[in-house]
């Protein structure tokens, strides 16, 4: 986090990570109206996150949006960027839908099915792999995994006929942090401790509609950012007590530096924005990977933190995404 004062004192971002973990399903249907049956249904079976598919999440809003088949049996690496046995692409999406677990473990969900019309390329070909990314072909893929039985998670073989549909869905889920962070930070020259964790994991909009968003700040509301005067809630709540809004909607993400993972976004006010005549308590955030809500307690003692028309702040939060 960083505070702006007449002496424009800087002080380090808060810090949070998020979990992500996919999984794949595969089905062959028979497009006759009146035999229409599913004929393979693979269950769902997990996958890799690729490395270069994490690099293009925060930099782009399209990466969950194509599907591509093979038919090579070599294991998955994180250093993978496409398919080794490639097939067949689509982009034709038959289902997508969201959510949020409302009990632990807690997670935010979303999944998308796509379509590989009748044949589609894929027809009589014996398929052992499968991805999810921004393109229908090449090395430009999210994910990657082999398709394996999930009851022994040995590799399989899924072979559509030549008359057959073939729909491929994918799941995603983002895991918030369940433990809190701790740190120190100084503001305006004093001593803060502060506490930062997830908040409102239930909330299927906060955690589960932007998957497949480019990762960063989402809003363009300035109550998005918003200080408190009473205490950070539970994972499943957001702050208590009186609330101040941004002054003008001014939250931007820095510039993402390859292979680090991890991201800053900051946020803005001027001399109208968050004054709460109680001083600032806690302070909430919102970006596509779900919400986040901080707690100052003055060390020593435990007073808020003051802001009035005197002073502009700058807060920050680093956001890293890791495979769950």
């Amino acid at each position: 986090m960083k505070v702006w004062t007449p002496d424009q004192e800087r002080i380090a971002p808060l810090r949070l990570t998020v979990g992500m973990k996919g999984f794949m399903r595969l089905q062959c249907w028979r497009p006759d109206p009146i035999l229409s049956r599913c004929r393979i249904d693979t269950g769902w079976f997990p996958n890799k996150i690729l490395d270069a598919g994490r690099n293009q999440m925060p930099q782009r809003d399209d990466w969950m949006t194509k599907c591509q088949v093979g038919t090579n049996n070599t294991a998955p690496l994180a250093t993978d960027t496409g398919l080794l046995g490639y097939v067949a692409g689509t982009s034709t999406l038959q289902a997508d839908n969201w959510g949020a677990q409302g009990s632990a473990p807690y997670y935010g969900w979303r999944q998308k099915t796509f379509r590989f019309g009748v044949g589609a390329g894929h027809g009589a070909q014996n398929l052992k792999e499968a991805g999810v990314g921004w393109a229908t072909s090449g090395a430009a893929l999210v994910s990657r995994a082999l398709i394996v039985d999930p009851f022994t998670q040995l590799p399989t073989v899924v072979t559509p006929l030549v008359d057959e549909i073939l729909d491929v869905s994918y799941l995603l889920r983002y895991y918030p942090p369940l433990v809190d962070v701790s740190q120190s930070v100084t503001l305006n020259g004093l001593n803060y401790d502060a506490l930062t964790r997830a908040a409102e994991v239930t909330n299927s909009t906060a955690w589960g509609s932007y998957i497949g968003r480019q990762l960063g700040e989402v809003s363009l509301f300035s109550s998005d950012w918003s200080a408190f005067d009473g205490n950070i809630g539970t994972l499943t709540q957001s702050p208590s007590g009186l609330s101040a809004a941004c002054d003008h909607a001014n939250a931007f993400n820095e510039a993402y530096s390859n292979n680090s993972y991890q991201l800053s976004m900051q946020c803005n006010t001027g001399s109208t924005g968050w004054n709460l005549a109680a001083g600032i308590r806690s302070l909430r955030m919102k970006c596509t990977a779900g919400y986040y809500q901080t707690q100052f307690n003055r060390n020593p003692g435990s007073q808020t933190v003051p802001k009035d028309i005197n002073f502009t702040m700058d807060m920050a939060w680093t956001l890293a995404w890791v495979e769950a």
